[in-house]
């Protein structure tokens, strides 16, 4: 309890941990305090102090008023509109004959919509005059949620914003705009508010005078899209086109005639396709909001490749901006099309449904490329397994993701063996994998293959990739080395660095360099311990595998650097040890 003239209510941060009606029993009594007789407060016992100031109650999301005033009964209208729910709501529609259960449903539904339009306005009146106060409610949103808890509260500031777009108003009251949408186009409209009809005669920086009037047109272009385009003799195009003139006739200011244009296309367009219209014609009035979208995007991009814990696959996150999203949209898109599994997944789908339909149950998701992760839908998390237990694996139908995933490894296919990738270390680049000798004879206790990630590659999926691959065998010691050559080029050939790449690892020589696994940013490159200009030859032995930071710390840097096999190398080749005024960097 808070002494109403002395202390605040509660921020609206706390309203939520307060009840929204009042029970009876906070209600005060008739006779306020200060005039019960002295020395008696009520509840039977001596009052010690002093009758403070006027007592009020301050519950969550009510006022701190005294008392309620007595409200009159309601009209007659809304009177006989309460008896005439209560008969209809007697009647059991299972009862009624087939068509007339229909004709009846439909036309409660088409006076729930109106009723509720009409409600909207009523809502909007509670708020404007404070009518909530009447009845010890802070808000009109918390009289709303008391009054009817499972509405939307939404109604009542959308109420009042409709008080401010007096066409988009009349276009809800008439039917012709269904609520959802006007929510919709009220938020757009909001948007384009604070940049238009400025003294500059300026949006977003382009001339109004040019801006609104393409504005306005442009509306008939996105329903004509939406309605799957007119012939120019359409009559429909030619109204959409005579109320577009209209709109630019009746004049007014820019917000308003925006506002016309924009409830044209809320009268025109469903609610469910209407936020992507009504974003095009927002973007449209104000361009910088995409470029500045899109900066963003470009400066938030990034994609992260990580194994999984267990070894058993890959980990793909990442921001794309909108130039390589739009790019690996359009190439999934062109594999998936060309999938020719595609028919026999949707088969696969399309009979599991009617055998769910068959059986009974309930039907949900939508379809084999649906996005929810319903049984029957795109089964994302699995949900659908059971359907197709009995199958084989690789006959079960796929699922959305599945099928996109499938879509990127024929991309990457694709791109490597057609030479996309160009040469990279004097050799094409290709997936390369390592493997004893014992693994490819499938001997007990062969080490498995070795990927260039450094991820471990099953038996099975080496012999499938054998198959139809270019293979070059490397005759490496028992220590590792690979067999050595010297030759009188000046770098080591494509097969060298390759055997050389195996020897490392694929990563840095350095000591504490880099990280221990592969990483696809970080260039290897072949060093010459010895210069060859000294002598003429390249051998691998005499070359080293570093980093562009390690090769910096040798030739620009004039550093001694330890290598993980416990030598020292510096710019001159390798030394004993590093001296004391060049201690290495790791």
């Amino acid at each position: 309890m808070w002494n109403s003239e002395t202390t605040m209510l509660p921020d609206e941060d706390d309203v939520w941990r307060m009840p929204d009606v009042v029970p009876d029993w906070v209600l005060l009594a008739e006779q306020p305090l200060q005039d019960l007789p002295s020395g008696d407060c009520g509840c039977g016992l001596p009052d010690e102090e002093p009758a403070g100031p006027e007592v009020g109650w301050s519950i969550p999301g009510v006022t701190g008023l005294a008392m309620s005033p007595e409200l009159p009964a309601v009209s007659p209208a809304v009177g006989a509109l309460q008896r005439a729910v209560a008969r209809v709501c007697a009647a059991d529609p299972a009862g009624l004959p087939a068509a007339q259960a229909l004709v009846d449903s439909e036309a409660l539904l088409a006076v729930e919509q109106q009723l509720r339009v009409h409600g909207v306005r009523r809502i909007a009146d509670v708020g404007a005059r404070g009518l909530h106060e009447l009845v010890g409610f802070r808000s009109a949103r918390t009289w709303l949620r008391a009054r009817r808890p499972d509405g939307d509260t939404g109604d009542a500031p959308l109420g009042l914003a409709l008080r401010e777009f007096p066409v988009l108003q009349a276009a809800v009251e008439s039917g012709e705009c269904a609520l959802g949408a006007a929510r919709k186009t009220v938020h757009a409209l909001r948007r384009c508010a604070r940049h238009v009809d400025r003294p500059d005669g300026l949006i977003d920086g382009q001339p109004a005078e040019q801006v609104i009037p393409a504005v306005v047109r442009n509306v008939v272009t996105l329903a004509a899209r939406y309605l799957l385009g007119f012939g120019d003799d359409d009559p429909r195009l030619v109204s959409l086109t005579a109320q577009s003139e209209q709109v630019l006739a009746a004049g007014g200011t820019e917000l308003q005639q925006l506002e016309g244009a924009f409830t044209m296309l809320a009268r025109e367009v469903p609610v469910r396709a209407l936020t992507a219209h009504l974003e095009e014609l927002v973007l449209a009035v104000l361009p910088s909001e995409l470029e500045d979208r899109a900066d963003r995007g470009h400066d938030q991009r990034g994609v992260s490749l990580t194994r999984k814990d267990d070894g058993s696959g890959w980990c793909v996150v990442g921001d794309l901006d909108l130039e390589c999203g739009e790019r690996l949209f359009t190439a999934l898109t062109a594999e998936a099309s060309r999938d020719p599994r595609n028919p026999a997944d949707t088969q696969g789908w399309a009979d599991a449904r009617g055998q769910q339909g068959a059986g009974g149950g309930e039907q949900s998701g939508g379809g084999p490329l649906g996005a929810g992760p319903g049984l029957l839908g795109e089964d994302l998390w699995g949900l659908g397994a059971d359907l197709f237990a009995g199958l084989d694996p690789t006959e079960r139908p796929r699922s959305k993701r599945r099928r996109m995933h499938d879509a990127l490894n024929r991309l990457l296919e694709r791109y490597l063996e057609h030479g996309l990738g160009g040469v990279a270390g004097k050799v094409p680049v290709q997936v390369n994998v390592t493997l004893p000798a014992a693994a490819v004879t499938g001997d007990p206790g062969a080490a498995p293959a070795r990927g260039d990630s450094g991820a471990l590659l099953p038996r099975s999926l080496v012999r499938r990739w054998w198959c139809d691959s270019n293979v070059t065998a490397f005759v490496l010691s028992l220590g590792g080395k690979a067999l050595r050559a010297v030759h009188a080029q000046r770098t080591l050939t494509g097969l060298e660095r390759r055997a050389l790449a195996i020897e490392s690892g694929g990563t840095c020589a350095g000591m504490g360099c880099c990280r221990g696994a592969p990483d696809p940013l970080v260039v290897i490159r072949p060093h010459h311990a010895r210069r060859f200009a000294d002598d003429g030859v390249t051998t691998i032995e005499e070359t080293v595998p570093v980093c562009d930071v390690l090769h910096h710390d040798l030739h620009e840097g004039q550093r001694t650097v330890l290598l993980r096999d416990g030598r020292y190398l510096s710019e001159h080749g390798f030394v004993d040890r590093p001296t004391l005024f060049d201690p290495p960097p790791f």
